[in-house]
């Protein structure tokens, strides 16, 4: 997204917004953006036929390592916590025809494991990509990070009805409303995040084209609330933007914490 002693800070934010432009996306995890034939969730550019849209989505039908998943049977494992040291952002935000998506200002970061990643954007699918022992929440944010190697680092939150969550409120307002950029509210991104943090951690995917393996999640195991109303208002602007379950196969499914 910004380019030369800029790009080396910057090579990854730009090569990763490349591809996650679209949504995730991507988870992703995730996806092209204004390159390439067109995608949908449905009809003859769905995910059935991402794969013949272009050869280089072949991953989305022959990939062994793709998102999303059913999250069951997880492995408790001493995976440490997620370290996210987001900073306050503008709403930047913008529809990028398949997800509402906000865009991050440099210097949020995400350490997972021992290694460091920085916060690309995040985006929001209705229903839910990911199941949790089969269930599947209204909502799920995709935040989208990017290491300086290009793989990317997607930490996924579930929301279920509740209370409205006034950070994701301000989102809808910007999108729906949107103003000039000294109008843009600030987003307090921790607030998209549960008290608890324990997460469901392994290999994927972006969960659109064109499906790179080059994914290291992190579900939260606790989901956030929000208003049926907001569920609404982002069924309206997007409904089933979700890719259809992939299979495990032999991936390790590990949860931290107990």
């Amino acid at each position: 997204m910004r380019f030369l002693s800029l790009l080396a800070a910057a090579t990854p934010f730009i090569l990763a917004g490349q591809v996650l432009a679209q949504d995730h996306e991507g988870g992703h995890a995730a996806t092209p953006s204004g390159h390439g034939p067109g995608w949908s969730y449905s009809g003859p550019g769905g995910p059935e036929y991402w794969a013949r849209l272009d050869s280089a989505w072949a991953a989305c039908a022959a990939g062994q390592q793709e998102s999303p998943i059913d999250i069951s049977g997880a492995i408790s494992a001493d995976l440490g916590p997620l370290d996210l040291q987001w900073r306050r952002l503008p709403a930047r935000v913008f529809d990028t025809g398949h997800a509402i998506q906000v865009e991050a200002s440099p210097g949020s970061n995400l350490t997972m494991g021992n290694k460091g990643y920085q916060l690309l954007q995040f985006h929001v699918h209705q229903p839910s990509e990911h199941l949790l022992n089969g269930h599947r929440y209204p909502l799920e944010i995709h935040f989208v990070h990017t290491a300086p190697d290009g793989t990317l680092g997607v930490v996924g939150v579930f929301a279920e009805p509740g209370e409205s969550n006034p950070a994701l409120q301000s989102v809808l307002e910007a999108v729906t409303t949107p103003g000039e950029a000294d109008d843009r509210p600030t987003l307090d991104l921790t607030a998209l995040l549960p008290e608890q943090r324990d997460y469901f951690r392994y290999e994927g995917s972006l969960t659109t084209p064109p499906c790179s393996e080059t994914v290291a999640w992190a579900v939260l195991a606790e989901p956030i609330t929000v208003s049926e109303a907001q569920i609404e208002a982002f069924s309206r602007l997007h409904p089933g933007n979700t890719r259809p379950l992939q299979p495990l196969n032999r991936r390790f499914l590990l949860r931290s914490g107990r």
